[in-house]
């Protein structure tokens, strides 16, 4: 989300992208940066998800505006980078985008309702490339939750789920850009919601290095509000 996941990505021709399967693909998460940054990749889900933008970074113009375009209207705003007044193409990447909205709290990403989903892991970038070692990662909201996660049919252990690697060298619609994604089906439960992201562990330790990262937060519909304790959780399912 490095602020955007552009940095991350590096690409170069522009400025330097909880799981409450809301998937916020959220807010950043803020690690230490160091000169060689693992890079992030986008984390979306193949359905319905709403943009929460950081206002420092973005901003929104509706119809009447003159850097209104309707071809990027989505929900009757169009994002905008604060600065340059460029149309951000890596968010609108989300085939299911449904609109924008400020953020909170420093929680930015793409938000949506469901813990039952196919998730898109999406090679951005603006030249050509492969990915290696590519790691989701799954955050719990409340921190204190220990949700039930599932990738792919496999019960994942800890926090992370390798996705193998990723060759990115398809041309996207608006050029000078190349996208190419991995699906996987990913259920979840027994949180309020789950943050979810990837990263390129290109050295192998499971430990990001330098960069934030865009996020997506997946809620889980049948626990209605965010609760502060896991035992408060717990007592849902009771």
């Amino acid at each position: 989300m490095v602020h955007r996941q552009r940095k991350a990505l590096g690409v170069n021709s522009r400025k330097t992208l909880l799981v409450v399967l809301s998937v916020v693909v959220s807010g950043w998460l803020v690690f230490a940066a160091v000169a060689s940054a693992e890079p992030c990749l986008m984390v979306y889900p193949s359905g319905p998800a709403e943009y929460h933008y950081d206002s420092n970074e973005y901003y929104t113009v509706s119809f009447g505006h003159p850097l209104y375009n309707p071809i990027f209207d989505r929900g009757g705003k169009v994002l905008l980078e604060t600065g340059s007044n460029e149309v951000p193409l890596d968010i609108y990447q989300v085939p299911n985008l449904v609109g924008f909205l400020e953020s909170t709290n420093g929680q930015e990403g793409y938000f949506f309702d469901g813990s039952n989903l196919n998730l898109i892991v999406d090679g951005w970038n603006n030249r050509p490339t492969t990915y290696t070692n590519i790691l989701l990662v799954f955050v719990p909201d409340p921190s204190t939750c220990h949700p039930t996660i599932i990738v792919n049919g496999t019960p994942v252990t800890g926090k992370t789920y390798p996705l193998g690697n990723l060759l990115v060298h398809t041309p996207t619609l608006y050029g000078h850009n190349y996208s190419d994604t991995i699906t996987v089906p990913v259920t979840w439960a027994g949180c309020y919601g789950v943050r979810i992201w990837a990263f390129a562990d290109e050295n192998y330790n499971g430990v990001k290095d330098g960069g934030e990262c865009f996020t997506a937060f997946s809620h889980d519909l049948t626990v209605p509000v965010r609760e502060e304790t896991w035992g408060s959780i717990k007592s849902l399912y009771e």
